[in-house]
C-alpha cells in the first residue's frame, strides 16, 4: 500500500509540474525553424510546415509568463541569423493563426513589453475563432 501512495505522490508532483511549466526553447525553435526561410526574406510566403509550427506556438503561449518565455526563447534563437523583425507579426497573419505576434530584435524587451493579456504586442492569441491553419 505505501509503494503505491509513493507513487500516487510521485505522479501528482509530475503532473502539477508540468502544468504549471513555460514552454521550453526547444519547442519554440522548432516551431519557428521552419519560418526561417519567410524571416530572412528567401521567401514571401510561409511554408506549411512554418504555418504548422505557428498554430503549435499559439497553442502553448497561454499565458503572460507563457509568452515572456517564449518570447525570450525566439529573441535568442533569432539572434543567430540576419533576419527583418517585422516579418514576425506577418506569420500569424499569412498562416491564418489568430495570434498577436511582435516585431521582436535584439532590443525587445520581452519582460515588459508583454505584461497583460490585453496588450496589443505579444504573444497572443486574440478571441477571434474564425481563424484556422
Amino acid at each position: 500500500m505505501s509503494r503505491l501512495l509513493y507513487f500516487l505522490v510521485v505522479l501528482v508532483l509530475l503532473v502539477s509540474k508540468s502544468a504549471v511549466s513555460v514552454p521550453s526553447c526547444e519547442e519554440v525553435v522548432k516551431d519557428l525553424t521552419p519560418c526561417l526561410g519567410f524571416l530572412v526574406g528567401n521567401t514571401n510566403v510561409p511554408t506549411p510546415q512554418c504555418c504548422a509550427g505557428i498554430k503549435a506556438l499559439k497553442d502553448i503561449v497561454k499565458t503572460q509568463p507563457d509568452r515572456v518565455a517564449s518570447c525570450n526563447c525566439g529573441k535568442q534563437a533569432l539572434s543567430n541569423f540576419n533576419y527583418d523583425p517585422n516579418r514576425l507579426p506577418l506569420l500569424p497573419k499569412q498562416c491564418g493563426v489568430d495570434l498577436n505576434m511582435p516585431a521582436i530584435d535584439k532590443n525587445f524587451d520581452c519582460s515588459n513589453k508583454l505584461t497583460t493579456v490585453n496588450e496589443d504586442v505579444g504573444w497572443l492569441a486574440s478571441n477571434n475563432t474564425n481563424a484556422h491553419v
